[in-house]
C-alpha cells in the first residue's frame, strides 16, 4: 500500500519536471519574436507557471485522495479482521465466564455438601462413641461374675471342667473358707494369642451364678497371696473385656512404682 502511494507521487513529480523543461526553454524564443514583448512574455510565463502549480497540486491532492482511500481501505480491512478477532475472544470470553459461574456454583454446592457430611460424620462419630462405650459397659456388665484361673496345667481338668473347678477352687483357697461351693453356670478354656500361645497353658473362664461368690474368691486370692496346684503357680483376675483390658494396661507403669514402693492400689 505505501510502496504504491510512493510511486504514483514519484511518477506525478516527474509529469510535473517534464513539463516544466517544455515550458521553459520556450521563454528565450518567444522573446526573439517581433509579437511578444517582455511584460507579455512574463505575463505568459506567470500564466503557465499558474497552470503548472494548479496541476500538480491537483496531482498531489489527487495522489493524497488515492493514498486516503487506499489507507481507509487497508485499516477497513485490518479493522475487519482485528474486530472479527475480537468478537471470537469475547465469545471464549462469555463462554469461559458462563464455565467458572457454573464451576463456582458446583464449588459452592459441593462446599454446603461437605460442610453437612462433615456435621453428620462429627453427629456419627460422637454416637459411635457414645455406643461404644455402652458396649463396652454391657460386656463388663455381662463378664461381672467372671473369674480368669491362669496357669493351670493343660489337661488337668479331664472330660468336665465344672467338677474340675468345684474341686480345685478349695484346694486353692481352703476348705473351711467354703461351707457351700459356689454355684458355676460355665466353665471352659479359652484360646490365647502372641508368642506364648503353643506353650502356656490356656486360661480357665469360669461363670459364677452369684457375684458376691466371684467378689469372695478374689479376697481370698489377695489375701493369700501365691496359689498353687500341682506345683505350678495359679493367678486369678476379673474377666474384663479388651477394651477395659487396654485402659487398665495404660497404668501398668504406676502399679510398678506403687508395688515397689509396697503401697497398696486397686482399680475401679
Amino acid at each position: 500500500m505505501s510502496s504504491g502511494f510512493i510511486e504514483h507521487f514519484t511518477t506525478s513529480l516527474n509529469e510535473i519536471f517534464n513539463s516544466l523543461k517544455i515550458i521553459i526553454p520556450l521563454y528565450p524564443a518567444a522573446l526573439q519574436t517581433s509579437s511578444f514583448v517582455l511584460p507579455c512574455a512574463d505575463n505568459w510565463l506567470v500564466h503557465t507557471m499558474d497552470h503548472v502549480a494548479e496541476a500538480s497540486l491537483q496531482t498531489i491532492l489527487d495522489a493524497i485522495k488515492q493514498f486516503k482511500t487506499e489507507m481507509t481501505a487497508h485499516f477497513d480491512s485490518k479493522t475487519e479482521t482485528i474486530q472479527t478477532g475480537l468478537q471470537n475472544i469475547q465469545g471464549s470470553l462469555n463462554s469461559l465466564c458462563e464455565q467458572i459461574s457454573e464451576l463456582e456454583q458446583r464449588v459452592s454446592s459441593n462446599e454446603d455438601n461437605v460442610d453437612d457430611l462433615t456435621k453428620r460424620v462429627q453427629t456419627l462419630e460422637k454416637e459411635n462413641a457414645y455406643l461404644k462405650d455402652k458396649v463396652e459397659d454391657a460386656e463388663n456388665r455381662n463378664r461381672s461374675s467372671n473369674l480368669r484361673f491362669i496357669g493351670v496345667p493343660e489337661k488337668s481338668e479331664g472330660r468336665d471342667m465344672i467338677v474340675f473347678m468345684n474341686k480345685m477352687i478349695p484346694l486353692l483357697l481352703g476348705c473351711e473358707n467354703f461351707s457351700t461351693m459356689p454355684v458355676i453356670e460355665r466353665a471352659h478354656r479359652t484360646p490365647i494369642f502372641g508368642s506364648n500361645a503353643q506353650s502356656a497353658p490356656r486360661p480357665i473362664l469360669v461363670k459364677f451364678l452369684h457375684f458376691q461368690d466371684k467378689v469372695k474368691i478374689l479376697r481370698l486370692a489377695r489375701a493369700k497371696g501365691v496359689l498353687t496346684y500341682s506345683g505350678t503357680r495359679i493367678h486369678i483376675y476379673p474377666d474384663f473385656s479388651a477394651g477395659l483390658v487396654k485402659k487398665r494396661r495404660e497404668f501398668d507403669a504406676v502399679k510398678k512404682i506403687l508395688r515397689a514402693a509396697d503401697i497398696k492400689y486397686s482399680l475401679l
